[in-house]
């Protein structure tokens, strides 16, 4: 291992030209030795002394599978960036391929992180260059926001696959980076591995922020070995370990991170801190590391960041807290109905059963999601019906695989006359060909668009626009919710409906603050859950208390204070008549 006065001679002394002597150089080094002699930021030396735990992105043995699963703005990605450019630099014809869920999001990553991280190292740079004198001739060296290469044969590939897959179909990789893999399908991870058959190293790397329980993120962590950075007290000896076991949140004092054990309450040496793994069988195949923010020295030692952490914990809704700051997976308050929730409300009789009822009840009608992809969007029906005190109940539902729309639109319609109603609710957007053809079949189709507006609903039958209706998307999906935690809306036994009310368990709470500081909530899908029953059910509960003779409106069963923490007046002035799509895993991305 070279000494800190190699380092330094390499750097300053050793000829650049000679591209193999470099490479020796560079080798006998400790990886995460090199930051600060390799990179600069800001003009600055890149120095990990105030993040330690990120040393583990520069081991000097690659296991097969890695995990780093962080609260937010520690540095994942300035560290993952920098040792993807150092991998590149010390391995020769070493091919890395990045992937995150959306190309804003790689085109960001290599603009801003990559370009940086090479800008910033004189051997990155050098080993771009296009001259004689580093051997270079014949060979090319490409620089683009998709594909950075290196004359000693090395390159980083970028791709995107939120919703498919297809991109890095085709791509030879020695090593995967999958970037806030929390927002990936765990379904096209496999397909993307392919990319790794050909080669000696075959390595996947994993980085994200916790989410909810059932995230891809959780999977994978429990999965790897779970190592937590665990704190030795000083004063009695105590070893803090940073998660739900070891009361990560009674760590959290004014003075600092201190220790729990009862009667001690001393500040922690964070910086002295030591991987310890769970389950330490996994830590030559996969290893995994849990990062909170609340043991980075950065945060730790810098009052105004500890001031703002403090900030969070006292303010922030506990699930925010736990994901965004702690690092840890956690439903509370993110999710609005739980597998309970779902449950309880399943108790009606099976679907046969229901079938021979619909003369007892009001109102009847096909609530219809259309499908835009075969990977988790599907189109679903829900046959839902009123009953003459007010509750809706779901008589049957159904999931259609495939694209052909000829096949489903039949099958939907012979399905409102069997179940004696011509009446469709479907939403607007893609499915609006789809509701034509229904039309087209006899059968009456009311059209929903999802929007974020100030009104709950607004009607658009102008000359100019086809006939629909435009719903606040997250006030109609809380009305639903809640519905159904009060035992307003009910669902066949188990057994006949846990195919499609398990998508009712997907959307869960995420909470956006804009430029001047005010806060909104949106329902966003996990990515590796179906919603599409959800919506469908969603449609037939709005037209439903709109073609009802209770006189209340649909807003009129909420109690106030449903609506992120504030009623929701749905007599509020509309929005100028600007429709704006809410980012909810639309088909764009």
């Amino acid at each position: 291992m070279g000494t800190l006065m190699d380092i330094t001679k390499a750097e300053a002394g050793l000829d650049l030209s000679d591209r193999e002597e470099l490479s020796r150089q560079v080798k006998k080094l400790a990886r995460h030795e090199l930051l600060p002699h390799l990179f600069r930021v800001r003009g600055q030396p890149y120095s990990l002394d105030d993040y330690p735990q990120f040393r583990t992105f520069y081991p000097e043995h690659y296991p097969p599978r890695m995990l780093w699963m962080c609260g937010r703005q520690l540095g994942k990605t300035i560290n993952l960036s920098r040792s993807e450019v150092l991998d590149c630099a010390q391995i020769d014809n070493f091919q890395i391929l990045y992937v995150a869920p959306l190309q804003s999001q790689t085109h960001r990553y290599s603009r801003v992180y990559l370009k940086d991280a090479i800008a910033g190292s004189l051997v990155a740079s050098q080993l771009q260059e296009r001259d004689e004198a580093l051997g270079t001739a014949g060979k090319q060296v490409v620089r683009t926001v998709g594909y950075q290469s290196f004359s000693n044969g090395s390159c980083i590939q970028l791709t995107y696959a939120k919703t498919s897959s297809d991109r890095a179909r085709g791509i030879t990789a020695d090593r995967i980076d999958f970037d806030e893999i929390q927002d990936q399908l765990l379904e096209h991870l496999p397909i993307i591995e392919e990319s790794l058959t050909q080669s000696e190293w075959q390595h996947r790397r994993y980085t994200g922020t916790a989410k909810t329980t059932d995230n891809i993120i959780e999977q994978l962590w429990k999965d790897s070995s779970m190592a937590e950075w665990r704190m030795k007290c000083e004063h009695c000896g105590h070893w803090n370990i940073p998660n739900l076991d070891g009361n990560i949140l009674g760590m959290i004092k004014a003075a600092g991170p201190c220790c729990v054990r009862p009667g001690c309450g001393r500040p922690l040496a964070v910086r002295n801190g030591v991987w310890v793994h769970a389950r330490p069988d996994r830590e030559r195949e996969f290893v995994g590391y849990h990062i909170p923010q609340i043991v980075v020295p950065s945060i730790v030692y810098n009052p105004k960041k500890w001031g703002a952490l403090l900030n969070k914990v006292l303010h922030l809704p506990p699930a925010t807290i736990f994901t965004e700051v702690l690092g840890i997976s956690n439903d509370e308050g993110l999710k609005p109905l739980s597998q309970a929730d779902v449950d309880k409300a399943s108790d009606l009789p099976g679907h046969a059963e229901l079938k021979k009822t619909i003369r007892n009840y009001s109102n009847i009608v096909v609530g219809v999601d259309w499908g835009v992809a075969e990977v988790k969007s599907f189109t679903v029906a829900c046959v839902a019906a009123m009953t003459y005190s007010g509750r809706i109940q779901v008589l049957f539902a159904k999931r259609y695989h495939g694209m052909d729309y000829d096949q489903v639109t039949n099958d939907i319609s012979a399905m409102a006359i069997e179940y004696g109603t011509n009446f469709i609710a479907g939403d607007y957007g893609v499915g609006f060909v789809h509701n034509q053809r229904l039309n087209r079949l006899g059968r009456d189709v009311v059209q929903f668009q999802y929007v974020q507006q100030n009104k709950f609903m607004s009607y658009h039958g102008r000359r100019d626009q086809v006939e629909h209706w435009t719903v606040d998307r997250n006030t109609a999906l809380t009305v639903v919710f809640w519905l159904i935690k009060a035992g307003q809306i009910k669902f066949p036994r188990k057994e006949d409906s846990a195919n499609y009310t398990q998508d009712l368990l997907s959307p869960y709470e995420q909470v956006l603050e804009s430029s001047a500081g005010i806060a909104r909530k949106r329902f966003v899908r996990n990515p590796n859950l179906p919603d599409d029953f959800a919506h469908a059910l969603t449609f037939a509960t709005i037209a439903l208390y709109k073609v009802s003779d209770l006189g209340q409106d649909l807003l009129d069963v909420i109690p106030e204070g449903s609506f992120a923490g504030r009623p929701f007046d749905g007599e509020q002035t509309a929005s100028t008549g600007e429709v704006k799509e809410d980012a909810y895993g639309s088909a764009g991305e």
